[in-house]
């Protein structure tokens, strides 16, 4: 008899994108979404959280605990997951789990809908049961992911120093490049390869929904310090560059390479 999986928000691009994988783990996969099924995929309630050997929570941000906090109502008697990019909302959810014997842990899919598995990096969160946290890495193994695990309490504030601060300095740059009126879409045979690389960098947050974007910033209790510390960094660099001496600069440039490994 095959195992189960219920996916719940399996109708989103996210659940789209590991349905399929979870079919080729010889999981027989159910989808629960209010927004309808998926083709190739039996539609199912919570309900069927209570016997699902996995769920996996793949709703948006805003929605996940409301889903998670469902799905433990449910008693469910297999292994419980979810995906969101930001935790610190899921934490009492978590405790009230495990109290409840609930094999519970967590995922962050450091990538979009639109990639591919292999060669991204994927990090599996341990939400006080390690049994649970090693589950999900077998879950996910084989795929050609770097898979890294860390505590669930030391999500956030990693997020919020990594993809955080990507967001904030690529809508920054984005608004640069509106105020200088630079085309970026008229830029073959005029742009450096540095520039390209910026141009990669904004182009996925203007193409992410507005409302995902504000949500990972205002969610996270670490995301207005890390905002703070960016605008405070172009600030001290800005001087440096321009300052008649040239010798700060240098050496400010000099400890950013032993600090980011570039020496």
């Amino acid at each position: 008899m095959k195992r189960t999986l219920l996916l719940v928000g399996g109708a989103g691009r996210m659940g789209r994108l590991l349905a399929p994988l979870f079919r080729a783990k010889g999981y027989r996969v159910l989808v629960a979404d209010p927004a309808g099924s998926v083709r190739g995929y039996a539609r199912a309630s919570l309900d069927a959280a209570a016997s699902a050997d996995v769920v996996c929570i793949a709703a948006s941000l805003d929605a996940t605990p409301t889903a998670l906090e469902a799905v433990l109502a449910q008693s469910p008697r297999g292994l419980v997951f979810d995906i969101a990019s930001l935790k610190t909302p899921l934490l009492p959810l978590f405790a009230r789990a495990r109290k409840a014997g609930v094999a519970i842990a967590s995922a962050h899919p450091m990538f979009g809908p639109n990639a591919r598995f292999a060669g991204n990096d994927f990090l599996v969160l341990d939400a006080g049961d390690p049994a649970a946290a090693a589950r999900l890495t077998r879950l996910f193994s084989g795929q050609g992911l770097r898979i890294r695990r860390m505590p669930v309490a030391e999500h956030d504030p990693w997020a919020a120093r990594t993809m955080g601060l990507a967001h904030v300095a690529a809508l920054a740059a984005a608004g640069a490049l509106q105020r200088l009126k630079v085309d970026a879409f008229d830029v073959d045979g005029r742009a450096t390869t540095s520039f390209r690389h910026l141009l990669a960098l904004v182009a996925p947050l203007l193409d992410q929904d507005p409302a995902l974007t504000r949500a990972i910033q205002v969610q996270n209790p670490d995301a207005a310090w890390v905002a703070e510390v960016l605008a405070e960094e172009v600030e001290a660099i800005r001087a440096a560059l321009f300052a008649p001496d040239p010798r700060p600069l240098a050496a400010r440039i000099e400890a950013l390479r032993r600090a980011l490994g570039r020496r």
